[in-house]
């Protein structure tokens, strides 16, 4: 009797630990997921929205890159090895979606983190994003997700909230477009751009603006500081080097400067008065910005700032 009932406690000993091991493995997996959909979000989604009921798309949605690399036979070190290698450097060479490049244009260069990319492939290699399964976890997770505050570098910190600038500011541009086109869509961005970008500050406890050496409204001139940076960016670009962003300490304050590049969908309003930018576009222009000097960009070309203000 004995002996059984110590077999009997090292059964229930045994099944409790495997029990509190798959609770574990459940709880990493959801976290991992977590994190995984929120670069998603911050980073991917703006340009490769996964919802279809979008007319107009800066890119290709995600579930069509995930099928153009995915396959059976392919690994999953090799899934994120390529597509984390375009993303950091998106060329011509690197793309194996030329559809994709002729209809959108090459995805211009941003600022990613390697391992925030590795994360993104490993999640697109795992999940079939297509699936009505994916699409209910999507839905839940935009229901129940909030900003975080985990620990990050001021680097991580600042990058994040540019990218929820971008993904927001990129969404609500498109909707525009689509609603009014581009013409309509320069008069959204006078009205609502700024609005917009001061309410993701207020989420993320800091000040966003965005600054140029050509500006459209002179309220973005870049100042004698992020002058300096943008001109050392044009050296590295012209030398088709990486275009870093960089954190300084500006009057006690961390402070992030952030390149912003342009995509296809940017030359509409920034490109060549003539060819890129129609007649309407540029008569809306004009009118709403009498000293504009944000035109003659061509694709992927540096055209300013992200700075981020964090406490």
């Amino acid at each position: 009797m004995k002996n059984q009932a110590i077999l009997n406690l090292t059964l229930v000993a045994f099944t409790l630990i495997l029990l509190t091991g798959c609770i574990n493995q459940a709880s990493e997996k959801k976290e991992a997921d977590t994190k995984a959909l929120t670069l998603l979000q911050n980073n991917c989604f703006a340009c490769h929205t996964p919802d279809m009921s979008i007319d107009k798309r800066l890119g290709p949605p995600i579930f069509r890159i995930r099928e153009h690399y995915f396959s059976e036979k392919i690994r999953r070190e090799e899934f994120i090895d390529k597509v984390t290698r375009f993303a950091m450097n998106p060329s011509q060479a690197n793309s194996i979606m030329p559809g994709a490049v002729r209809n959108f244009g090459l995805m211009p260069k941003q600022s990613f983190r390697q391992e925030d990319l590795e994360i993104i492939a490993g999640y697109i290699y795992d999940h079939d994003l297509g699936s009505d399964e994916w699409y209910a976890a999507w839905e839940e997770f935009k229901t129940t997700s909030k900003p975080g505050a985990k620990a990050m570098t001021f680097e991580e910190r600042g990058l994040n909230i540019v990218n929820s600038t971008k993904s927001i500011l990129a969404t609500n541009l498109m909707k525009a477009m689509s609603a009014h086109g581009t013409a309509g869509a320069v008069e959204f961005c006078s009205v609502h751009a700024i609005t917009l970008t001061d309410s993701i500050a207020r989420v993320h406890d800091a000040k966003i603006r965005r600054v140029t050496d050509r500006p459209r409204n002179p309220a973005n001139q870049a100042n004698e500081t992020e002058l300096a940076y943008i001109n050392m960016l044009k050296i590295k670009e012209e030398k088709q080097e990486t275009l870093p962003p960089s954190i300084l300490i500006v009057d006690g304050k961390m402070t992030g400067y952030y390149p912003i590049q342009t995509a296809r969908m940017c030359i509409q309003c920034h490109g060549t008065l003539g060819t890129d930018i129609l007649p309407e576009t540029a008569e809306r222009l004009h009118l709403l910005y009498p000293q504009d000097k944000a035109t003659g960009y061509g694709e992927n070309q540096l055209r300013g700032l992200f700075v981020v203000e964090m406490n």
